[in-house]
């Protein structure tokens, strides 16, 4: 599978039809593998090895980076230390599925979350 499974951990966030998920799947990691120079990020809690926690979004049909908290060397990073100014990223890197399950804030009373499964492919969403 492409991108780590992160249970345990903070999870990163993803909107989908205007509503707040946890994302249990790291989209990023394909990407920052593929770099000739290794990125590393600051590790500021044992609740996050991998040292980030990225917010992502599926729009039109497609999966977008749309924010990142992390720090490296001491200095905050974000989208644009990564990709050159740009503030959101089509995640075209990414193939894999994405497990998600509503935040409690986006849950209705008495409702329990459910996870959900969605399937990418070359950061386009398929259907499956």
């Amino acid at each position: 599978m492409q991108g780590d499974t992160t249970f345990g951990q903070l999870p990163e966030l993803i909107y989908i039809d205007d509503m707040l998920y946890s994302l249990f799947t790291t989209p990023l990691v394909p990407w920052l593998r593929a770099q000739t120079a290794p990125i590393v990020f600051d590790r500021r809690s044992p609740k996050c090895e991998r040292g980030y926690i990225g917010k992502w979004a599926i729009d039109d049909g497609a999966l977008w980076l749309i924010g990142l908290y992390a720090w490296s060397e001491g200095k905050y990073t974000g989208v644009p230390t990564l990709f050159g100014d740009r503030h959101v990223v089509q995640a075209d890197w990414f193939s894999g599925p994405l497990i998600v399950e509503p935040t409690s804030s986006s849950i209705r009373e008495g409702e329990y979350p459910k996870p959900k499964t969605y399937f990418i492919e070359d950061g386009q969403l398929r259907d499956g």
